[in-house]
């Protein structure tokens, strides 16, 4: 697995935020750090991070563990 994809992965298991807008401005901070460490995208891993991100800071979710659950997903498709 991607470096990046795994440290992204780590950070999503041991973050611990309990307010979302504390936890989705952290997370999307870690997300651009993936995404600036990885190297010539594929057009469909930038549709997919498009989509992962917009999830994050326009869904109206309040619970953190789904949007963790539903990142997971997204990111590990990166990888394939």
């Amino acid at each position: 697995m991607n470096s990046a994809i795994q440290e992204f992965l780590d950070f999503l298991e041991t973050e611990n935020d309990e307010d979302y807008g504390d936890f989705m401005r952290e997370t999307d901070h870690h997300l651009m750090r993936m995404v600036d460490s990885m190297r010539a995208l594929t057009p469909e891993q930038v549709w997919t991070i498009r989509k992962l991100r917009e999830q994050l800071l326009w869904s109206y979710q309040s619970d953190i563990e789904t949007v963790k659950a539903e990142l997971r997903e997204g990111v590990r498709h990166l990888d394939q």
